[in-house]
């Protein structure tokens, strides 16, 4: 049962935990621009939506008749809980336990209920494995992220070779 996302969803800690190792305070809580997060902040979103907005939309699906599933915005989030100023190490640990209960939980779903359907307040009808899928399309959206803030701080120091690229 959509065991490509399962091992995407298992991994992203550990991967985390392995890019961010080598990075200093500093370069965890520098943005790379103006407009774009920190991986402190990439750090308090991952801890804040894993039950707020995953686990808890797959569950009112697997338990409640067709339910509405609220839109998150993610940007006012991210001012109203201050992810710029959590502890990054905190938001990482409590990112890492959420996860490791919220796949004993999903590891508990039967085929039957990837079948189960909400509707979206933004994108409309959804299934529990689309959501599965989004989940997990989700965590490579924020290991790439933190992967291109570390491209950033290598910019800089590359001296002419910076010729060769562009940072968007």
């Amino acid at each position: 049962m959509l065991q490509d996302v399962f091992d995407i969803l298992t991994s992203t800690p550990r991967k985390i935990r392995r890019e961010i190792a080598t990075m200093s305070p500093r370069e965890i809580k520098t943005r790379p621009a103006p407009n774009k997060w920190s991986v402190q902040e990439v750090l308090a979103h991952l801890d804040d939506v894993e039950e707020l907005a995953m686990r808890a939309r797959v569950e009112a699906m697997v338990t409640q008749d067709y339910p509405l599933l609220k839109g998150f915005d993610q940007e006012a989030r991210a001012v109203e809980m201050r992810y710029g100023r959590k502890d990054p190490r905190h938001s990482l640990a409590s990112f890492t336990r959420q996860r490791k209960a919220n796949l004993r939980w999903l590891n508990r779903l039967r085929p039957a209920h990837l079948l189960r359907k909400g509707v979206h307040e933004k994108v409309g009808e959804v299934s529990v494995g689309e959501f599965l899928n989004e989940w997990a399309f989700h965590d490579l959206g924020h290991l790439k992220q933190i992967l291109e803030i570390k491209r950033y701080a290598l910019f800089p120091r590359m001296g002419n070779m910076r010729k060769f690229y562009h940072l968007s």
